[in-house]
């Protein structure tokens, strides 16, 4: 059930990038990404057309749904370390590194050999180097590998940056963070039962427990870190948190805050134009926005596109009826993304009317279901 995890949400080595396909004989990274690509969304067109197939079969056979066939992925991880061992310190080689990681999964405990190998390509070439803090994005969001927590751990110690020294304690919160959220959700009842379902057995659903319990340990102590050595680079933007001032550029290039929309409950979508998973909510944000319509309510999407011209030639086509902010240059690695330490898309931060973050990535109903009660909470406050 890998593709379920993917459609959760996106980050750049699986981009849903739109590049024109490769010349026959093209044997570039560029049209080794696109063949992965490609590959990969066949493989997530075949499961959703198999649930979609379960689905008509009734609600038992969807919930007994089960896609064993495999993700392409790994066998495009030899082909990503080819590129970056041809040449180690090449331009296609910290891109290609990235994707040798992300494709090395294999089985639960067993990475295929490719990761040990990218991980040492990486020490050799790339611990004292800017390079390094993309590829701490991915190394920190790989769970429960020593090899990656001993690369981190040393990039830490031996990087003199300490821009890259505090990013690498971000994304080790980071993936605590999502690691420990699973303590949140069996707290509903509804998830509480698919997450019991998922675990198969009462001792899996316990390891699952014990792990999101020592990740938030874990988080607390990360986080004081940060705070106490790394200020100038801290934000902590856990529920209960007023939001930190954002400012930044809408689609006209005009500067705009988050405090412009105090006083209004306010939904932050950070998303991109490549991202399929975010593509996905459009419909029901549509229908959100169309029955909020004249409440104190304001959906904000905040594009990390590259380009602001991607962005708007997207809502040309796309009337998206809601207000649109973009990043700025750089993307993921850039701005406002790498302050706020966002690791994966769609992001979702929901604000009270006084700027408290009261949620995080609720989705769909849940979303509507959380701002509802935010607008009749504004208006009790107000009299």
């Amino acid at each position: 059930m890998v593709l379920v995890v993917m459609a959760a949400a996106v980050t750049p080595a699986w981009a849903d990038d739109a590049k024109a396909p490769a010349s026959r004989g093209d044997d570039s990274f560029a049209a080794l990404k696109k063949e992965f690509q490609d590959a990969m969304k066949a493989y997530a067109k075949e499961y959703s057309a198999a649930y979609q197939a379960a689905q008509k079969q009734g609600d038992a056979a969807a919930e007994a749904f089960r896609f064993d066939k495999p993700t392409p992925a790994a066998a495009f991880s030899p082909r990503f370390l080819a590129v970056a061992e041809r040449d180690p310190q090449g331009a296609d080689a910290p891109e290609a590194l990235k994707f040798v990681l992300t494709t090395s999964a294999g089985s639960p405990g067993k990475p295929l050999a490719t990761r040990a190998k990218a991980l040492q390509l990486i020490r050799d070439h790339y611990v004292l180097k800017p390079e390094i803090k993309g590829l701490l994005k991915v190394l920190t969001g790989i769970p429960d590998d020593e090899g990656c927590r001993k690369l981190v751990d040393d990039v830490i110690a031996q990087n003199p940056d300490r821009g890259i020294q505090a990013a690498a304690y971000k994304g080790m919160v980071a993936r605590r963070e999502s690691a420990g959220r699973i303590l949140d959700m069996l707290k509903d009842p509804k998830r509480k039962a698919m997450i019991e379902k998922a675990a198969g057995d009462g001792k899996a659903l316990a390891a699952q427990v014990a792990r999101a319990e020592e990740a938030r340990t874990e988080l607390a102590k990360l986080k004081a870190i940060l705070r106490d050595k790394y200020p100038e680079y801290y934000i902590d933007l856990s529920v209960g948190n007023v939001a930190p001032e954002l400012v930044i550029q809408d689609v006209e290039g005009k500067t705009v805050r988050l405090s412009d929309v105090r006083g209004k409950v306010v939904v932050l979508d950070i998303w991109a134009t490549w991202c399929g998973p975010c593509k996905a909510m459009i419909p029901h944000e549509r229908e959100m926005v169309g029955r909020l319509t004249g409440k104190p309510f304001q959906l904000v999407g905040v594009s990390i596109d590259d380009e602001v011209k991607t962005l708007k030639d997207f809502l040309d086509k796309e009337k998206l009826p809601w207000t649109h902010w973009w990043s700025g240059p750089g993307g993921w690695n850039g701005g406002f993304a790498e302050a706020w330490g966002i690791r994966s898309i769609p992001a979702i931060f929901v604000l009270d009317a006084k700027g408290v973050i009261r949620h995080r990535d609720v989705r769909g109903e849940e979303l509507e279901k959380a701002v509802n009660a935010l607008l009749k909470e504004a208006e009790a406050a107000a009299g």
